[in-house]
C-alpha cells in the first residue's frame, strides 16, 4: 500500500464504525422510499352545523392513504376493509369535566338550548364562549374559545348554569361532547412535554370523545424542546408555526394539513424561511427514538432504547423558501420537529487565494450513529471541500465525566479528542521569507487528545497525546492555535499537592517533530515546600527535581541558533533553597533572602558529568502609602472623591555561580514551539529585512539573545538558564480610586491605574552590556468614563540599540453595542509603525457594519483588513464579508446565510471555520 493509502487508513480509524452505522442507517431508508401520492375527485367538505350556518367553503381534495403493505410470505393480502361481523375495540372516552363562561369581559353567557329527537341536546352560543374541558391530568385538559358556537352533548345532564349535575347512558355508553366553533377561534393543550399547544382557525369543529378535529385556516402553534449538544434540552427560542388551508386531528397523535407550509418566525405573517406542500402529516406520540436516517436511539452508558416525545412532519412535495421565493425541490421530506436540524450543525462558504472555493459542514456524530450521550459530551463529524487543497474531514469530541459522588466537591473529568486530515494538493502561503521548506506530504493530518481528572481534592492528572504530520499543518491551517494554544506535544503529568507541599510527576516522549526543538523527560519528579515558617521568624522555601532528559534540536529549516541548544541525553538533578527572615520597620516591610541552588548534570554540551553550585542572596522591601482627596467632584468626569494608593517595592539580589549557562544543555525551554519556531526563522534574515546596523544587531547581537534576557530579568524557575548576576529591580503600582453610581448606590472604581519598574545594574559592563539601566516598563489605563477609556503599555530599554515597544489606544463603546478602537503600536529598532482601527457600528435594528483596519507607516504596507456587513432578520441572519492580509498577499471573501435557529441551538462547527477571518479564509 502506497503512503497516501496508509495515512487515508489511518486518517479513518477514529470515524470508521461511526460511518458504517451511517452507511448502514442510509442503506435502510433508501430501502423504505415513501409511499407515493394518488389524488381523490374533489369532494365538498361540510361541519356538522345542523344548517345553523353556511356550509364550509370547498378546498383542495385530500390526498389518499395507501393500502397496507402486507407482510413477506403473508397468505391473505389485506384489504385494509373490515371483515363481516368484527369488531373493532374504540379506546375508551376520558371523563371530563365541562365549564362554560363568557369570553368577553363579565357579559352574561347567553345561549339557546335543545333538545333532538336522539336525545342530544344542543347549545348554541353567540356573543363569545370559553368552553374549560378539565381531565384527571393535563394532557386530558382543553380549553376552546370562540365568538359563535354549537356544542352537542350526550350523556351528561346539564343545570341551568351549563353545570353538569349527572349523567345517563347513550346507546353506547359514553358521555360525548362535539363542537363547531367560528370566529377567532383558539384551543389549547397540554403536551406530553413542553409548554401549552395552541391551535387557531376560523372555523373548527371538535370530537372531544374522539379527539378528532377539523380546521379551517388553521394554524397550530407550539415551541418543541431541542437537544443541545453537550447539554440539557431547552425550548427553542421562537413557537412552530404549521399552518395549512384546512388541518385535519386525525387522532390523539396524528395530524393532516392540506396547502400547508411550516416555520419558526418571530414574523409568522411574513417568514423569512419556511417550508411549503401540498400535504403536510404530523405525528405527536412518545415512542423509541430515530434518528434521520431510522436508526433507534441508544443511551451511549446503558445501550438501552431511548424513548421520548416525538413531533414527526412529513411533507409531501416540498418547497423551501427564502423570503417567499423558493430555491430547492424535495419530493418526499420528513424530520423531526424537537430536532429541526437533524444532525446539521454548522455551514460556511468562503473564497481566497490560499484555499479557493471553500464548503465547511460541521455534523452532530451522535445523531447520525444513534446515539444519546449524557450532559457534558458533545461529539462532532467536519465535512470540507477546498478547491485548492482538496477534500477535508475530522472529528472532534468534547466530554465532561462527573465524579462518582457529586457530594465530594470534585470537577471529574474533562477531555477533548481531535483529529483532522485532508489529501493536499497545494502548497502553503504562510507570508514572508521562510527559506527552504521540507516536502509537503501528500497527505496531511493531525490527531489530539488532552484529558485532565481530579481524582481527590489533592490528586489531580493533565495528559496530551499529539500528532502532527509536517511543519506548516497547525501553522497553515489552524493558526490561531498555532499562535494561542499549548504546544502539540505528548506527556502525562500527574500532581499531588496539600497545604504547602507539592509533588509532580512527568513523563514526556518524543514524538516525531524534526521541525521542533524540545526536551523529552523519562521521566521526571518534582517536590516543592513553600513559605514552611519557623519560630515564626525564619521562612524557607524548597525546591527539587530530578529526571533524565533528552533534548532534541531541529531538524530541518529553520535550525537552531542558540548554542546551548544541542542534543544531548542527560540525567539532571537540582535542589533550590531560599532562606528568608521578613520582618517590618515602621511601614516598610523588609525581607532579607538567602539563595543556594545545587545541579547536577551526568552530561554537559561537551559529555562530560558536571556540578554546579549557584547561590547569592538580596533584600526583598514594599511600604504602601494612600491618601484620600475629600470633596474633589467632577461631573464631566464623573469623580466623586479620589483615594490615591500606592505601593513601593525593590529587590535587589546579587548572585554566582561556578559553571556558566554557556556550559550546559538548554533542558527548560524558554518560549513556546511557535514563538522559538519564528525567531529561528526570522534572525538569520533579519540584515535582509531591516536596514543599516539595526539589521546586523538583530542578526548577530547577544542583546537579543533570548537567554541572556532571561538572566538579565533574574528568571530563577529556568534551571539551565541561570548565571552571575547583580541587579536592583524597582517597583511602582499605582491606583487612583473614585466612587460612581446613582445616590445611594454608589460603587468604587479605578479611575486610574499606572504600573511601572526599571532595573538597574550596579556591573553594568557584566551584566548589561555597559547600560546600567534597563527594561522601563509601563502599564497606563484611564477610564474617562464607564464605556470610554484611554490605554497605554511599553517596554522599552534606554540606551541606543536596545529594543523599544509601546502602544497607545482608546475605547469607545455604546450600549447599542457600538464599540470603536483606534491604536497606535512602535517596535524598534524593526521599524515598526502601525495604525490600527477597528469599529462594530449598529447601523439600524437589522444591519450591522465590522470593520477593522492596520496600516504600518515604518514598512509602508497594509498588515490586515477586513469588513463586512450583517443583516439579522425575523428568520435569517446573512453576512457579507471581505479580507485582505498583506504578509500572506491574500484577499478573501465570504458570504453567510444562517437561520437564527441554527445560531442559538448550533455550537460548535468546522475546525477552520472560527478562523476564516484571521487567516483570510
Amino acid at each position: 500500500m502506497s503512503d497516501f493509502g496508509v495515512a487515508v487508513v489511518r486518517g479513518w480509524v477514529t470515524n470508521c464504525v461511526a460511518l458504517m452505522v451511517v452507511g448502514l442507517g442510509y442503506a435502510q431508508a433508501l430501502a423504505q422510499p415513501p409511499m407515493p401520492v394518488q389524488s381523490e375527485p374533489p369532494t365538498r367538505y361540510t361541519l356538522p352545523t345542523d344548517g345553523l350556518v353556511s356550509p364550509a367553503p370547498v378546498v383542495p381534495p385530500r390526498t389518499a392513504y395507501q393500502p397496507i403493505a402486507p407482510a413477506p410470505g403473508s397468505p391473505v393480502t389485506p384489504d385494509g376493509s373490515l371483515q363481516p361481523k368484527a369488531e373493532v375495540t374504540a379506546p375508551k372516552a376520558k371523563p371530563r369535566k365541562y365549564r362554560f363562561t363568557s369570553r368577553y369581559g363579565d357579559s352574561q353567557l347567553t345561549y339557546d338550548t335543545q333538545v333532538l329527537s336522539d336525545g342530544t341536546r344542543r347549545f348554541v352560543f353567540i356573543d363569545g364562549v370559553i368552553v374549560n374541558a378539565t381531565g384527571e391530568t393535563p394532557q386530558d385538559t382543553v380549553e376552546l374559545a370562540a365568538d359563535q358556537a354549537v356544542v352537542w352533548i350526550r350523556g351528561m345532564q346539564m343545570d341551568s348554569k351549563l353545570q353538569p349535575v349527572g349523567s345517563q347512558p347513550t346507546a353506547s355508553g359514553k358521555e360525548e361532547v362535539e363542537l363547531y366553533l367560528s370566529g377567532n377561534v383558539i384551543i389549547r393543550t397540554q403536551p406530553k412535554v413542553g409548554p401549552l399547544q395552541t391551535l387557531r382557525g376560523s372555523q373548527i369543529y371538535y370530537d372531544m370523545e374522539r379527539e378528532r378535529a377539523i380546521a379551517l385556516d388553521a394554524e397550530m402553534e407550539y415551541r418543541p424542546l431541542l437537544p443541545v449538544p453537550g447539554g440539557a434540552p431547552v425550548l427553542a427560542p421562537d413557537p412552530v408555526h404549521f399552518r395549512a388551508i384546512e388541518l385535519r386531528k386525525l387522532d390523539a397523535e396524528n395530524y393532516e394539513g392540506l396547502i400547508a407550509d411550516v416555520n419558526t418566525s418571530k414574523l409568522p405573517s411574513d417568514p423569512g424561511l419556511q417550508i411549503t406542500a401540498p400535504r403536510m402529516t404530523m405525528t405527536d406520540r412518545q415512542v423509541q427514538l430515530r434518528n434521520v436516517f431510522g436508526i433507534p436511539y441508544r443511551d451511549l452508558l446503558t445501550g438501552q432504547p431511548v424513548v421520548g416525545d416525538e413531533k414527526i412532519i412529513t411533507a409531501y412535495g416540498a418547497v423551501p423558501k427564502f423570503d417567499g421565493i423558493p430555491f430547492f425541490y424535495f419530493p418526499w421530506y420528513r424530520g423531526d420537529a424537537n430536532e429541526p436540524l437533524g444532525p446539521f450543525v454548522s455551514v460556511g462558504l468562503g473564497e481566497n487565494r490560499i484555499f479557493g472555493a471553500q464548503l465547511y459542514s460541521t455534523w452532530n456524530m451522535f445523531e447520525l450513529v444513534g446515539l444519546r450521550p449524557p450532559i457534558g459530551q458533545k461529539w462532532t463529524l467536519e465535512l470540507d471541500y477546498l478547491s485548492e487543497r482538496g477534500p477535508g474531514f475530522g472529528s472532534d469530541y468534547k466530554y465532561h465525566l462527573p465524579p462518582a459522588d457529586p457530594a465530594s466537591g470534585l470537577m471529574g473529568a474533562d477531555g477533548l479528542i481531535k483529529y483532522y486530515g485532508i489529501p493536499d494538493h497545494g502548497t502553503d502561503d504562510l507570508g514572508g521569507n521562510r527559506g527552504p521548506e521540507p516536502t509537503q506530504p501528500g497527505f496531511r493530518e493531525r490527531f489530539l487528545w488532552r484529558h485532565q481528572q481530579e481524582f481527590t481534592p489533592d490528586l489531580f492528572f493533565q495528559g496530551q497525546l499529539a500528532y502532527v504530520s509536517d511543519k506548516n499543518f497547525i501553522e497553515q491551517y489552524y493558526k490561531s492555535e498555532w499562535d494561542t494554544m499549548p504546544n502539540q506535544e505528548t506527556f502525562a503529568n500527574l500532581t499531588w499537592q496539600q497545604n504547602n507541599y507539592l509533588l509532580n510527576g512527568l513523563i514526556e516522549p518524543h514524538v516525531d517533530r524534526p521541525w521542533i526543538a524540545e526536551t523529552s523527560w523519562l521521566p521526571r519528579v518534582d517536590g516543592a515546600l513553600i513559605g514552611q515558617s519557623f519560630l515564626d521568624r525564619i521562612v524557607y522555601s524548597g525546591q527539587t527535581s530530578i529526571g533524565y532528559a533528552m533534548t532534541h534540536p531541529t531538524e530541518t529549516n529553520p535550525v537552531s541558533i542558540l548554542p546551548t541548544d544541542q542534543k544531548v541525553d542527560t540525567g539532571r538533578f537540582d535542589f533550590l533553597q531560599e532562606l528568608s527572615v521578613p520582618f517590618g520597620l515602621g511601614p516598610v516591610q523588609i525581607a532579607p533572602y538567602a539563595l543556594l541552588d545545587l545541579t547536577g548534570y551526568s552530561a554537559d554540551l561537551a559529555g562530560n558529568p558536571i556540578g554546579r553550585v549557584w547561590g547569592g542572596g538580596g533584600v526583598k522591601t514594599s511600604m504602601a502609602a494612600s491618601h484620600l482627596y475629600e470633596g474633589v467632584t467632577s461631573d464631566l468626569f464623573n469623580i466623586r472623591d479620589l483615594y490615591h494608593k500606592m505601593v513601593f517595592s525593590a529587590n535587589y539580589l546579587y548572585a554566582e555561580t561556578n559553571v556558566h549557562y554557556n556550559q550546559l544543555p538548554m533542558l527548560d525551554r524558554l518560549n513556546d514551539d511557535a514563538t522559538d519556531q519564528a525567531w529561528r526563522n526570522i534572525t538569520p534574515m533579519q540584515s535582509q529585512l531591516v536596514s543599516g546596523p539595526a539589521g546586523l544587531a538583530l542578526q548577530n547581537s547577544p542583546v537579543y539573545d533570548p537567554q541572556l534576557y532571561a538572566i538579565r530579568r533574574a528568571l530563577l524557575d529556568k534551571v539551565d538558564t541561570m548565571d552571575d548576576i547583580d541587579v536592583l529591580q524597582l517597583d511602582l503600582r499605582q491606583r487612583l480610586q473614585t466612587k460612581r453610581g446613582y445616590p445611594g448606590e454608589e460603587h468604587e472604581v479605578d479611575l486610574v491605574t499606572l504600573d511601572t519598574s526599571i532595573s538597574y545594574y550596579p556591573q553594568a559592563s557584566r551584566d548589561d552590556f555597559g547600560h546600567p539601566w534597563a527594561f522601563a516598563e509601563w502599564d497606563f489605563l484611564w477610564n474617562v468614563g464607564d464605556r470610554v477609556a484611554l490605554t497605554s503599555t511599553g517596554w522599552i530599554e534606554p540606551y541606543n540599540g536596545g529594543s523599544r515597544y509601546w502602544t497607545v489606544g482608546a475605547y469607545l463603546n455604546r450600549p447599542d453595542r457600538t464599540n470603536y478602537y483606534i491604536g497606535y503600536r512602535q517596535i524598534d529598532p524593526l521599524n515598526s509603525r502601525a495604525v490600527t482601527a477597528a469599529i462594530s457600528y449598529q447601523l439600524s435594528k437589522r444591519y450591522y457594519l465590522n470593520g477593522s483596519a492596520s496600516y504600518d507607516f515604518g514598512l509602508g504596507q497594509a498588515m490586515s483588513n477586513s469588513l463586512s456587513f450583517s443583516r439579522v432578520g425575523t428568520d435569517l441572519t446573512v453576512t457579507l464579508g471581505i479580507t485582505y492580509n498583506s504578509l500572506v498577499n491574500n484577499f478573501g471573501f465570504t458570504f453567510m446565510i444562517m437561520p437564527n435557529l441554527f445560531a442559538a441551538f448550533a455550537p460548535g462547527g468546522s475546525p477552520m471555520l472560527g478562523q476564516a477571518m484571521n487567516t483570510g479564509r
